[in-house]
């Protein structure tokens, strides 16, 4: 296997786990403990009996989703490469902005959760609530960064023609969901852009990079004639 193989294999494995991080997510959300993204208290309260089990959670959803990302945005870059636009410039910006973000926001909140267990029972709570403010301040789950990421890329790709355009007006609907979490009234549409991204993520990893030949076109490699 060559190392663009090897590129590409990674980028689908990468693919699949940023799919698994944002399932992970959502059974803590909606399952596990229901409205533990919107409640402070409750989310103090489930700290302090599994603060060990919400650290772990914050490591998948946050730094593993962000690593992983880093190695799809990578790998789709290389991929889109040949049509170096406005386009794809943006969507390698916010692509890399959105891992390391993801990373710094879930390294943060791993280390906060430590120092508020490590506290006396009657500080945990002022504290939390300063804790709570910088998550919530940093972007607890970041959606618009991915938003404006998945936007551009698929505009690259309806641009160029690269793959199906099925997937790229799929890709703009879901990252313009993603977009306008930044307004307030909207924040609810960060769930959407979840759901939409897991189908999004499965798509790219099973399909996209199985058929490179349809994202960049082959160039005819003519050998030298020595005769």
């Amino acid at each position: 296997m060559n190392s663009a193989n090897k590129s590409f294999t990674a980028s689908r494995i990468a693919a699949y786990l940023c799919a698994v991080c944002f399932v992970v997510g959502f059974v803590m959300i909606f399952y596990i403990e229901p409205g533990i993204n919107l409640n402070p208290h409750q989310r103090l309260a489930f700290i302090l009996s599994n603060g060990r089990y919400f650290q772990l959670w914050y490591s998948t959803i946050f730094v593993l989703f962000g690593l992983s990302l880093l190695v799809l945005v990578n790998g789709i870059n290389k991929l889109i490469s040949r049509r170096q636009t406005l386009t794809y410039y943006l969507s390698m910006m916010f692509g890399f902005v959105w891992g390391c973000y993801a990373i710094i926001c879930g390294l943060i909140a791993i280390l906060s959760i430590e120092y508020l267990l490590m506290l006396p029972t009657q500080e945990q709570s002022s504290v939390w609530f300063a804790l709570y403010s910088i998550q919530i301040g940093l972007g607890d789950g970041v959606e618009w960064v991915g938003g404006c990421w998945l936007f551009t890329l698929s505009l690259h790709g309806l641009r160029h023609k690269l793959s199906q355009p099925a997937i790229h007006y799929y890709g703009l609907l879901v990252g313009l969901m993603g977009c306008v979490t930044l307004i307030p009234a909207f924040r609810e549409a960060g769930a959407l852009f979840g759901l939409g991204q897991i189908v999004w993520f499965v798509v790219v990893g099973a399909r996209l990079f199985e058929r490179t030949s349809n994202l960049i076109p082959s160039k005819e490699i003519r050998l030298p004639n020595n005769g």
